[in-house]
């Protein structure tokens, strides 16, 4: 019982960790940085998918990380570094950041 109180406040704590990192992709990312984050997006989720795939969690964040990838070859790269950061935090991990 002890284990999972400690899982569900660390849990807590990495939600609320992962904010702040989604929030900083807003209005004030270039399209240039947001294809740079994209980029180190794309490597961070590679490197979590062995651990993470199978999860209750991985379907929604597979799938955002597919808009994400679909966007950031695209024009739309802001919004796909929003895309990518969301699914890397709905894995419980802080997204990376430029």
């Amino acid at each position: 019982m002890r284990r999972i109180v400690v899982s569900l406040a660390a849990s807590a704590a990495l939600m609320l960790a992962t904010a702040p990192a989604v929030a900083a992709t807003g209005s004030s990312l270039s399209p240039d940085d947001a294809k740079e984050l994209c980029s180190k997006l794309e490597t961070q989720f590679k490197d979590l998918t062995p651990f993470k795939k199978g999860l209750p969690y991985w379907q929604k964040a597979s799938s955002e990380a597919s808009v994400g990838r679909e966007d950031c070859s695209g024009s739309k790269t802001v919004d796909g570094a929003k895309a990518m950061q969301t699914a890397i935090a709905d894995m419980y991990v802080a997204p990376d950041t430029l």
